[in-house]
C-alpha cells in the first residue's frame, strides 16, 4: 500500500499502528462470508456439512488477500473524508499529458 494517494497527496498511514482496527473490519467480513456461505450452502443447496468446510476453508485461503486489502479501505475510509476537490485535482508529479 502507498504511504500517501499518488492522485490527491492523501496521507494513507496517519501514524503507526493505524490499521491496527482493520483487524476487526476484518473479522467481520470472515464472519460474514462464512455465515453467508453457509446459508447458501447447507439451508439453499442441501448440501452435506462436510462438503460446506471441505469447500470453505481453502475459498478462505484464497480470499484471504481480498479481505485484508478490503477491510484496510473501509478502515481508512471511516476516518479519512473524500473531497471531490482534491479528485477533480490533477495527479501529483504528472504531466498535463498524464493527468487526461
Amino acid at each position: 500500500m502507498h504511504a500517501r494517494c499518488p492522485h490527491c497527496g492523501e496521507n494513507l498511514v496517519p501514524e503507526n499502528g493505524f490499521y491496527w482496527g482493520a483487524l476487526y473490519v476484518s473479522y467481520g467480513l470472515y464472519v460474514l462470508y462464512c455465515l453467508v456461505a453457509f446459508f447458501l450452502f447447507v439451508k439453499v443447496l442441501k448440501a452435506d456439512l462436510d462438503y460446506f468446510l471441505i469447500w470453505l476453508v481453502p475459498s478462505l485461503v484464497l480470499l484471504m488477500p481480498w479481505f485484508f486489502r478490503l477491510a484496510r479501505r473501509t478502515w481508512l475510509n471511516i476516518f479519512v473524508n473524500y473531497d471531490p476537490e482534491k479528485a477533480r485535482q490533477k495527479p501529483l508529479g504528472a504531466t498535463a499529458a498524464e493527468a487526461y
